[in-house]
């Protein structure tokens, strides 16, 4: 009867001993008073459920929080506008975006680098060149679209850097002329017979 008993409280303490250390110690949920007084303002909103989250759940508003806590006015604003872009998207809309983005994640650090400069130089290109080029993407069939990318894939750094030193160069005429055909001469021509001034 002894050795029943006895077995029966070693079994509940190594079960409860495996409880315990099989719990990751990130795990483990945080109460909200824990938080700083600062994370407790901005997450005012989850202070009533915050115990029935998981703890997963309350790490990723944490780090939201210390995120937010750590941006400059001008960035809050931003991100105020990009939260505001998202709540006005579509259900397919939205998915498309976070398709865009597992992609992205998948991507090796050096082409997200490379993702990220083009898009800065995007957007340093005057608005009508950015419409225009927008336009002229929608306009492109799949197979279109598809065949660009695959060409970009294959250039190399230097005939990247080449093409955008011959698009910086070209005068507006020459530009206008590139963006006509599509680009589809891969912008080889757009700087030939520049004199180098027509930089925008």
């Amino acid at each position: 009867m002894k050795n029943r008993l006895a077995s029966k409280i070693g079994l509940v303490i190594a079960l409860t001993c495996l409880f315990c250390f099989a719990i990751p110690t990130g795990a483990l949920a945080e109460r909200f008073s824990e938080l700083s007084k600062e994370q407790q303002r901005i997450l005012r909103p989850y202070a009533e459920t915050w115990d029935l989250l998981a703890p997963e759940k309350q790490q990723r508003l944490q780090a939201g929080a210390d995120r937010w806590l750590s941006m400059t006015p001008e960035e809050r604003k931003a991100a105020r506008e990009r939260l505001q872009q998202w709540k006005n998207l579509s259900p397919e809309q939205r998915q498309k975006v976070r398709t865009r983005f597992e992609r992205f994640s998948k991507l090796s650090p050096e082409q997200k680098q490379r993702l990220r400069k083009a898009r800065k130089r995007f957007l340093e290109l005057p608005p009508e060149t950015r419409k225009r080029l927008r336009e002229r993407w929608q306009q492109l069939d799949e197979k279109q679209k598809q065949r660009i990318r695959e060409r970009l894939k294959q250039s190399n750094a230097q005939q990247r850097q080449d093409a955008r030193e011959r698009w910086l160069n070209a005068t507006p005429e020459q530009r206008e002329r590139f963006l006509d055909r599509g680009g589809q001469s891969g912008a080889s021509g757009a700087g030939r017979g520049s004199t180098g001034g027509g930089r925008n």
